[in-house]
């Protein structure tokens, strides 16, 4: 069950009170060679699924094949998200590049996501400051509801559509400096086009490949992703404290290479500049201090379930 907002009074930690000051340097160090690498493990692994999804054509294995292509294509989302931090390489041209392209075959627009995300870094489950807060998914309805991906792409689509003409909401304009605005309009348009190009070249050559090794697996490999993005911190206390609002999942390598070791997702929060190929330094160092970490996402599902029909029984009660 989720902590009332506040209900937690420990001070707040600085990350130098428990990493040496020398150590953090070194951390810090941003290089290009690892996020090349991840950079093109995750395209062989995207090649290579969409090669199965060919081969099970006109087979029942198409829907396990369209699943584990779009699992893979959803985790995209990983140095997308890094490239947004400017830690996925030390080249910053190549952060925007990356930044841009992942974005576009997601739906998510760079610069919007830029600001959006950082208000989450700076108000992390703080009710009404944190825009990426899941509050529907601390009940057991709103779990389930929230999993399927639906919430997610109709407010994410939506939203596309509204950056078209500059039309920000009250939310927006508390995260999206006036100055940034346009630049997301600008970003909004030019993903836009890509989609009508992708869709004249489909209907020109009678193709239905950017559906089939797209559009569906992005769509069928949301609720994998959405899981994830629930385990970081829905049921975390609502307060202001680094080691407590923000949950670390242990899994299996292959998982975590897959999300660019965001998996150590507390380490993130507490110094989101830290790259992501030393967060797993960092964790050997912070991990004993975080309230919430927890052994896989299978684990932390049933926990979050458990939590869930508590809570809902209680509303109901």
């Amino acid at each position: 069950m989720s902590v009332p907002e506040n209900s937690v009074k420990q001070p707040p930690v600085k990350p130098t009170d428990i990493v040496p000051p020398d150590r953090l340097s070194a951390l810090l160090q941003r290089r290009n060679l690892p996020g090349l690498v991840f950079l093109a493990g995750h395209g062989l692994a995207t090649l290579l699924t969409g090669y199965l999804v060919s081969l099970a054509l006109g087979t029942w294995w198409l829907a396990p094949a369209l699943l584990a292509h779009g699992t893979v294509v959803v985790h995209w989302f990983a140095p997308f998200h890094e490239c947004s931090h400017g830690t996925a390489f030390r080249s910053a041209a190549m952060n925007r590049i990356v930044c841009w392209i992942t974005g576009t075959g997601l739906f998510l627009i760079p610069a919007y996501f830029r600001y959006e995300h950082l208000a989450h870094h700076s108000h992390t489950q703080i009710t009404g400051d944190d825009p990426e807060m899941i509050p529907m998914a601390e009940r057991l309805g709103g779990y389930l509801w929230y999993a399927t991906g639906i919430p997610y792409f109709y407010s994410n689509l939506t939203a596309l559509v509204r950056m078209l003409f500059g039309r920000f909401n009250a939310v927006e304009t508390k995260f999206l400096p006036r100055r940034e605005r346009g630049n997301v309009v600008m970003e909004s348009w030019s993903m836009v086009l890509v989609y009508g190009a992708l869709a004249a070249a489909s209907i020109w050559f009678d193709t239905t490949a950017v559906l089939l090794y797209w559009l569906a697996p992005r769509l069928l490999g949301e609720p994998v992703m959405r899981l994830i993005r629930m385990s970081e911190h829905t049921g975390c206390p609502r307060v202001r404290h680094i080691l407590l609002n923000t949950r670390t999942v242990l899994t299996i390598p292959l998982v975590r290479w897959l999300n660019w070791n965001n998996a150590y997702h507390a380490e993130h929060h507490a110094i989101p500049t830290v790259p992501f190929h030393a967060l797993g330094d960092l964790h050997r160092i912070m991990g004993p201090h975080f309230e919430e970490v927890r052994p896989g996402y299978v684990n932390t599902q049933l926990h979050l379930v458990s939590n869930g029909m508590k809570n809902s029984a209680a509303r109901s009660g």
